[in-house]
């Protein structure tokens, strides 16, 4: 038995002939035919008595009618569930990217506390570089980013979050922990260490060692924050990093460097793209945590 037959049969049942049926089917009469037949064959009985005036239902007939209405009216309620669960899935999935530089603090900061809020939105969280996130953004597969790099205004809609500057990783014990900040001359001769990622810090840094006569001393790029910590704990490193990356790290002194403007980082989402359901509620929650900030 197949979901034809029975549309074949019930509009049998309907026309009350099964030349008509095939009409309304625009089928030919013979398929009609062999589907009536092969009903028959499955059950054992016959289900229409035919005659020159059309068909009729049979008592075996009645009973597959009654079987099948109750059977297609679960089937429709059925796949109309699954569906809007289906869509339900899609449009409440919220696709979010982080830089490197900045997930633990966005997820502790913001996302921790929105899944508690919203806890029927699942929040699918992935680490990008910003010239990633950008074309994930106009292509749609990624609803918002997490990013220190000011958007184009054009192609995009952004909230600025918290300012977020630029540190120098130090060990405890050092001398230099003593200091509210730190100059280009204090970290001249320091081995240094960067997260491994494209930041525009160390462009930064390396015009300003050149414009001394000098290079960067850049003993360690590593994606492993936890090894950097260790090192800098030890004294064998001096990491320059965004605050919100080092602010965790125990037996760490976080020094600003005195050339650096801070940087700021931004919620950033494509103005071209149709925001899905799961992004408004995101939204006024993010701005109501800028506004308590």
């Amino acid at each position: 038995m197949t979901l034809k037959q029975i549309e074949y049969f019930q509009t049998v049942c309907a026309k009350g002939n099964i030349s008509a049926a095939a009409e309304a089917l625009f089928l030919s009469r013979s398929v009609v035919s062999r589907a009536i037949a092969e009903l028959e064959e499955e059950f054992g009985t016959q289900i229409f008595t035919r005659s020159k005036n059309g068909v009729a239902l049979t008592e075996s007939g009645t009973i597959l009618a009654q079987l099948f209405e109750t059977f297609t009216a679960s089937y429709a309620t059925a796949k109309g569930r699954i569906g809007r669960l289906r869509t339900q899935e899609q449009t409440r999935l919220l696709r979010l990217g982080v830089t490197p530089t900045n997930a633990y603090c966005i997820y502790h900061t913001y996302l921790e506390e929105f899944q508690c809020r919203y806890p029927q939105i699942r929040l699918y969280i992935e680490e990008y570089s910003a010239y990633d996130a950008w074309r994930m953004l106009l292509n749609g597969r990624l609803d918002a980013f997490f990013t220190p790099v000011r958007p184009d205004p054009v192609e995009f809609d952004a909230l600025e979050l918290y300012p977020n500057p630029i540190m120098l990783g130090v060990a405890a014990a050092d001398p230099l922990a003593q200091k509210t900040s730190v100059s280009i001359a204090d970290i001249l001769d320091l081995p240094l260490g960067f997260f491994n990622a494209p930041m525009p810090i160390e462009a930064t840094l390396k015009t300003c060692f050149q414009a001394l006569g000098r290079e960067l001393s850049v003993v360690i790029r590593t994606s492993d924050q936890m090894l950097l910590k260790e090192l800098t704990r030890q004294g064998k490193l001096y990491p320059i990093l965004p605050l919100d990356m080092m602010a965790t790290w125990e037996e760490v002194r976080q020094v600003p460097l005195d050339f650096f403007h801070p940087s700021t980082n931004w919620l950033v989402w494509s103005r071209g793209l149709y925001q899905q359901s799961a992004m408004e509620p995101f939204l006024t929650f993010m701005r109501q945590q800028t506004r308590q900030s």
